[in-house]
């Protein structure tokens, strides 16, 4: 159980790298310069300055200023460096949501492992069955006397069946931390199957 926490940390710290690196990306740059028509935004490089493009919309030629104007005009994304940032958003948002698992993945674990530690440390003192027995023999041992003098206390004091021996209250108590402890380890390794799926679909999406 417990070797599963390095890896996903291991795994976190991988998703955060390979993100920080994806940003570092560059991209030519290109500048938008509205046609002197209909003001449409023309997608130029400073290579292209001096030269003459055709606007696609009114299909007017417009001549591309010098550099030094075009470094002046408004900045235009190019396509790869939209499907970058949309692949970095991708990213950044699986890498939420595998933090999120992992956190409670840990948390589960350890929850898991407390409770098991309590469950083993609480005593086992029988069952019921046994303790009608150990009764039983202890009765068959008492003189006729003593039997009757406790027959004659329980009517006076009356029987309070609302109250469990402490046998089954331990027995309750040891049952309650096997039950939170599965349930805790159920719930861990859930979030751990989760968390490897988002980290496989982020990894094929960053292999497009």
């Amino acid at each position: 159980m417990w070797r599963v926490v390095p890896l996903l940390l291991r795994i976190l710290v991988t998703e955060n790298a390979r993100s920080s690196r994806d940003s570092f990306k560059s991209s030519s740059i290109m500048h938008l310069l509205p046609c002197s028509n209909c003001q449409n935004p023309l997608s130029i490089t400073p290579s292209q300055a001096g030269d003459i493009v055709t606007c696609p919309e009114c299909q007017t030629e417009v001549s591309i200023p010098k550099l030094g104007v075009i470094r002046q005009l408004p900045l235009a994304e190019a396509p790869h460096e939209t499907d970058s940032k949309t692949h970095q958003q991708s990213e950044s948002g699986v890498s939420v949501v595998f933090v999120g698992l992992g956190l409670i993945a840990i948390a589960g674990f350890m929850v898991a492992a407390f409770c098991g530690i309590r469950w083993s440390l609480t005593p086992n003192l029988g069952t019921t069955d046994q303790h009608i027995a150990e009764l039983r023999a202890d009765y068959a041992d008492k003189p006729s006397a003593e039997l009757i003098r406790e027959y004659e206390q329980m009517v006076g004091d009356g029987i309070e069946l609302g109250k469990p021996f402490t046998y089954k209250r331990i027995a309750d108590e040891k049952q309650r931390w096997g039950q939170i402890a599965g349930i805790s380890a159920g719930i861990g390794l859930l979030a751990v199957v989760v968390a490897f799926g988002f980290a496989a679909v982020g990894r094929r999406a960053g292999t497009r």
